[in-house]
């Protein structure tokens, strides 16, 4: 029998996990993310070597197995930026549980797309940011690309 999470379970249980690692979640949610981004490589036959295979693998794996949202799109600009487009994240709401009981919200895809970008591209990746222009589970997590 097949049982999928509810949206307030998974909500409840990411909260509690970061509100249990206190001060030390920001460490771990980066360490969380490395470790998502290498079980989305083993997933792979070989890593992609261009953003192009790397946007249809990444993007593949967050529509079908790791779907945490309803919509996970990643784009490439030509100035060497990238941005990821999410809405409706389940990963969102159990940040505004944290944020309802005076706690910081911490997202571990913007740590697992950084490592699993720089680990296909082979070139170092900063997170500059986030965006969030609607509600919540909407945001773009933007990236710059090392040359």
């Amino acid at each position: 029998m097949s049982r999928d999470f509810s949206k307030e379970f998974f909500a409840a249980y990411h909260a509690a996990v970061f509100e249990a690692l206190g001060e030390d979640a920001p460490r771990y949610n980066a360490r969380i993310g490395a470790l998502l981004a290498n079980a989305w490589q083993k997933t792979l036959k070989e890593l992609p070597a261009d953003s192009a295979g790397f946007k249809e693998a990444i993007e593949a794996w967050m529509s079908g197995p790791f779907r945490f949202s309803d919509v996970a799109r990643l784009e490439f600009n030509d100035d060497g930026t990238a941005y990821l487009y999410v809405k409706g994240c389940d990963i969102c709401n159990g940040n505004e549980v944290l944020r309802s009981g005076g706690k910081k919200g911490v997202c571990p895809i913007s740590q697992m797309v950084k490592s699993a970008m720089g680990k296909a591209l082979k070139t170092g990746i900063e997170l500059t940011g986030s965006e969030k222009p609607g509600p919540v589970g909407e945001c773009y997590l933007r990236y710059k690309l090392g040359k």
